[in-house]
């Protein structure tokens, strides 16, 4: 039992160590990512980079799998004493040593404290989820109604997201604009945007501040992109953007000045002429090159595997002495 309960630990500090790693490569090489993107849709960028910030921990996984089967590890691992006798490859920190113990209790310390991080906010947000729906009505228009002057739209939840309209926005929206606004927040809850987002925060947690706050807007941009684009499409508005996008903006950059307003809006109406256009250009055009961005993913996950595995084998044995 003990020596069971030994290798599990072993193989899972092997895993986060790998992926720390990888999830840093990862973060210096997104900016490369990124210029491929910007030539790409909403709905391609969105799911590039969802997958993109989830490759780390599944490299290391794939990587520790290798290892551990010498026939695989070995054409990819550098030349050492083993020779040809090379035996699976894990990690063993020993609890023998005060040095053992110290990294064992370290590691299990930052482990924990990570999974109580994650535990903390998903109470936190079904606690806040329970308190809207007990302040709000149920609508037959499958929104619930909450009680506030402001003008407000959005979608809780992550695994059964619900929209939520504050009175206030109801009172200034008509018929038509509403229609609008629920498409937007509704599409949001198909995709399952916040379990997207809450995805994405947490694979990219480690990550370099600047990197991270940018590649977490880049996400939520994509998001609001393709929820106009569905709004548009559906009410065939495609003449009124400015109306749209003006509808829609109601809902956001509350107590942002007027001049700051605007030019979000702006800038919100040019990037869905440009989806527009990129849906109209690729239902008319079978380009290659829309497929450079699942390429490039493809490349540098089997290329951070193959790093896993040639410098994985020397730092698990460099950690297990």
């Amino acid at each position: 039992m003990n020596s069971t309960l030994g290798n599990i630990g072993n193989y899972l500090v092997g895993w986060t160590l790998i992926t720390l790693v990888l999830s840093w490569l990862f973060a210096l090489t997104y900016p490369l990512l990124l210029r491929v993107l910007n030539t790409s849709g909403a709905q391609q960028a969105s799911r590039a980079t969802l997958i993109y910030v989830l490759l780390p921990p599944a490299a290391a996984i794939l990587a520790l799998l290798i290892l551990s089967v010498p026939e695989l590890a070995f054409p990819l691992v550098s030349p050492h004493c083993h020779e040809t006798l090379c035996t699976p490859h894990t990690l063993h920190m020993s609890t023998d040593t005060l040095e053992g113990i110290v990294s064992v209790f370290s590691v299990v310390i930052v482990l924990t404290g990570l999974c109580t991080l994650i535990a903390t906010q998903l109470i936190h947000s079904r606690k806040r989820l329970r308190i809207l729906r007990d302040l709000s009505e149920d609508n037959s228009l499958k929104y619930r109604l909450i009680d506030s002057p402001e003008h407000i739209a959005w979608c809780a939840g992550l695994l059964r997201p619900q929209i939520f309209i504050s009175s206030g926005l109801l009172a200034s929206l008509s018929a038509e604009q509403l229609r609008v606004v629920l498409i937007h927040e509704k599409t949001h809850a198909i995709r399952r945007d916040n379990l997207r987002k809450w995805l994405l925060y947490w694979a990219t947690f480690t990550w370099p501040k600047n990197i991270r706050r940018n590649i977490r807007q880049n996400y939520s941009n994509y998001s609001e992109h393709i929820c106009d684009l569905v709004a548009a499409q559906l009410e065939q508005k495609h003449h009124k953007l400015n109306a749209l996008i003006d509808t829609l903006a109601s809902t956001d950059f509350i107590g942002l000045a007027p001049l700051t307003k605007n030019k979000h809006q702006r800038k919100r109406v040019t990037a869905l002429q440009r989806e527009l256009h990129l849906q109209n250009a690729s239902s008319s055009s079978k380009n290659i090159s829309r497929l450079l961005p699942e390429f490039l993913i493809a490349a540098i996950w089997l290329l951070s595997v193959i790093t896993a595995v040639h410098f994985g084998h020397p730092l698990l044995e460099w950690l297990s002495n």
